[in-house]
């Protein structure tokens, strides 16, 4: 059980004076305490919840000279009295019943996750069980020392693209916009319906259904493709393609033949079976847009399929040469 207060035991933070006597007292170059505490920052906003031991094996990875193992734990307990991105915590700290571990298994965690209360943090727990972890080489790893650092991609500048033109955003509009949906993707694993709860509330809202369905489009693309926490830091597709062909969740859905024929004779209101997909919750993004997509073809079958209306005045389109009016329209 969590903590009965609520609130979960954070070590004192300590003045920057008394951080840095402690650090010299190791003693670490200012240098390698700041690429440490870059290392600290960039893991918890990546993976939300990475062990000592996991954290330290990446680290002496990428850079072996960097601190001995003997440095690296003694700036790890400093570290928990900094104010930063992370908070460096044990099982006894997070929990009334929680027993007291080795330091190795002491966590990073990204402040976030214990924002209001911690099931934030058990639900990433959870999602993150069996999955290994996403390490890009030094230099890329160090940019989400940054909290808000996402990689150019084409998903990505695909999405501001279109939001800059639907919305007639500013470039620092635009980029606040931005930063709120990032963090619901990448910290909040944030379904459709909520981005779009998200947008109202921020007073935006799509001026056609074309472009409604362009975001459903672009959103999905953008999901897939951005490195979430409770993957590891992999995207959704990257872990799409690990997994074995047979385990692999469809990525396509259908129509029954039962709605398609409610749709064709007008007994379904599509206007709300498309709200109802749109809220619903779906195994993933790019379900419900499959399913969007074939709720509009079953759309445009039924309007291409709708007899043109004759006017009173038009030729009769029985081909007798008469206008309509004098012949079947009598």
């Amino acid at each position: 059980m969590s903590k009965e207060d609520g609130c979960v035991d954070i070590p004192e933070t300590y003045t920057r004076r008394q951080l840095n006597a402690l650090y010299r007292e190791i003693p670490l170059k200012d240098t390698t305490s700041r690429t440490l505490r870059k290392y600290f920052n960039a893991m918890a906003n990546l993976y939300g919840i990475i062990p000592l031991k996991e954290a330290w094996k990446i680290i002496h990875t990428q850079s072996p000279s960097l601190v001995t193992e003997a440095e690296f734990l003694a700036f790890a307990e400093i570290a928990r009295h900094e104010c930063e991105d992370y908070y460096l915590l044990g099982e006894d700290e997070i929990y009334t019943d929680g027993s007291k571990k080795p330091v190795w298994e002491r966590e990073i965690i990204d402040v976030t996750l214990f924002d209001e209360d911690i099931s934030p943090y058990h639900e990433t727990l959870r999602m993150q069980q069996g999955k290994p972890y996403f390490v890009p080489e030094k230099k890329q790893l160090l940019c989400y020392d940054d909290p808000f650092y996402c990689e150019n991609t084409p998903e990505t500048l695909a999405l501001k693209k279109f939001l800059s033109k639907a919305f007639s955003l500013d470039d620092d509009k635009l980029n606040a916009i931005f930063i709120d949906i990032l963090y619901g993707t990448r910290c909040k694993n944030a379904d459709f319906s909520s981005v779009m709860n998200r947008l109202n509330e921020l007073g935006l809202e799509f001026s056609s259904e074309a472009d409604l369905h362009k975001f459903v489009e672009l959103h999905q693309q953008f999901h897939n493709h951005t490195r979430m926490q409770c993957n590891r830091g992999y995207t959704p597709d990257e872990l799409f393609q690990m997994q074995p062909p047979e385990e692999r969740m469809p990525k396509s859905i259908s129509l029954g033949p039962n709605i398609r024929k409610a749709i064709a004779d007008g007994t379904m209101d599509t206007n709300e079976f498309r709200k109802s997909i749109l809220t619903m919750d779906m195994p993933s993004e790019e379900l419900r847009f499959n399913l969007l997509k074939e709720l509009a073809d079953a759309e445009a079958v039924v309007k291409k399929a709708k007899p043109k209306k004759v006017g009173r005045n038009d030729p009769c389109p029985c081909g007798s040469g008469k206008k309509y009016k004098r012949c079947c329209g009598r």
